[in-house]
């Protein structure tokens, strides 16, 4: 009787410590939020701002966990000068999320939706190129709820971001409704 209990009481935390408030939260870059654009077409030799966003935010969040490829040397001719800034309120200056990830705090409750979570400015010399939102080493699409205490959900990804005409892997969740993506075709056209 005391190891079914014992078992009983395992699930029961193992079950709650990885049920999270946000079970549907997907990631993806956006050159317009809330717009959901994620492919862009800049003038060469211009400065262009891509924002980190999750979106399906159910109970708010206060970190996120991520990496991407160093945008300037994975695609040199490209990008230069790029930088990287975090957008969750009273979190503190993390590092760059390339190459070895970052995880960004916030130190209140975020529960915005969508919400931007950060911005990555580059200047753009010409060509084309994709930037992918990768896994981070240590915390793999974690994304912590504002419960106490916070609880995990694993994000999905639901686009990378497309500059130049360049053809990017598709994201592993769900799309965004065609009004969404061709809205945002059309304000790309005129930028």
């Amino acid at each position: 009787m005391n190891r079914l209990i014992a078992v009983a009481l395992i699930l029961a935390v193992a079950c709650v410590a990885f049920a999270g408030g946000n079970p549907d939260i997907r990631a993806y870059f956006d050159f317009d939020p809330p717009y959901y654009l994620h492919a862009v077409y800049p003038a060469p030799y211009t400065s262009v701002d891509m924002y980190i966003c999750v979106d399906n935010v159910d109970q708010g969040i206060t970190t996120f966990s991520f990496r991407m490829d160093d945008p300037v040397a994975s695609n040199p001719g490209v990008i230069i000068a790029c930088n990287w800034t975090q957008l969750l309120p009273g979190g503190f200056i993390p590092m760059d999320p390339w190459p070895f990830g970052v995880t960004v705090f916030s130190s209140e409750c975020v529960a915005s939706d969508p919400l931007i979570v950060g911005r990555v400015n580059f200047f753009y010399l010409g060509g084309s190129c994709c930037l992918e939102i990768l896994d981070h080493p240590d915390y793999p699409r974690w994304v912590v709820d504002c419960s106490e205490p916070g609880e995990i959900d694993y994000y999905c990804v639901l686009a990378h971001a497309s500059i130049g005409g360049a053809v990017c892997p598709e994201g592993d969740c769900a799309q965004v409704p065609i009004e969404s993506s061709t809205w945002g075709s059309v304000k790309s056209l005129y930028r």
